[in-house]
C-alpha cells in the first residue's frame, strides 16, 4: 500500500489508477475526496478531512485526489462535479456518494448509517 494512505497525517493524493482494493487493504473504511484546490468547496472539504483525520484517522482512510493533478481518475471514479465524496466500506464496496460541501458530522452520520459508526470506532473516552 503507498505511503500516501497509510499512517502520512494527512489526507494526500493517491497515485495514478487506484484501484478500491488497494485502497482499503487494511479493512478501514474509506472516505475519498475528490476535488482540486480551486474551488471554494473543495477548500473548505480539506478542512473537514483534516478534522476527521485529527478525530478519527486510526480508523478511517482518507484519501483526497486532487483532479486536476490526476484527471484520468475523473472517468474512474465517475465524478460528475467537485467536490464528490465517494464512501467506501472495509471491503472497498461503495455505499454511497456525495456532490457539494459535506460536514465532518454529515460523513459521521454517512458510516454509521451504513453500520460503520466512526465514533465507536474511535473508542469511549470514559
Amino acid at each position: 500500500m503507498p505511503d500516501s494512505i497509510a499512517g502520512s497525517g494527512a489526507p494526500t493524493a493517491l497515485p495514478p489508477a487506484p484501484r478500491a482494493t488497494e485502497i482499503t487493504a487494511d479493512g478501514r473504511p474509506v472516505l475519498v475526496e475528490l476535488g482540486s484546490g480551486s474551488c471554494a468547496s473543495c477548500v473548505a472539504m480539506h478542512r473537514v478531512l483534516d478534522e476527521l483525520e485529527a478525530s478519527h484517522g486510526d480508523h478511517l482512510q482518507l484519501v483526497s485526489i486532487n483532479i486536476l493533478e490526476q484527471p484520468e481518475l475523473v472517468r474512474q471514479w465517475k465524478v460528475m462535479a467537485i467536490p464528490t465524496q465517494v464512501f467506501l466500506d472495509g471491503s472497498g464496496r461503495e455505499f454511497g456518494r456525495h456532490i457539494g460541501f459535506l460536514s465532518a458530522d454529515a460523513i459521521r452520520e454517512r458510516f454509521a448509517a451504513a453500520g460503520l459508526p466512526l465514533d465507536a470506532a474511535a473508542g469511549d473516552d470514559s
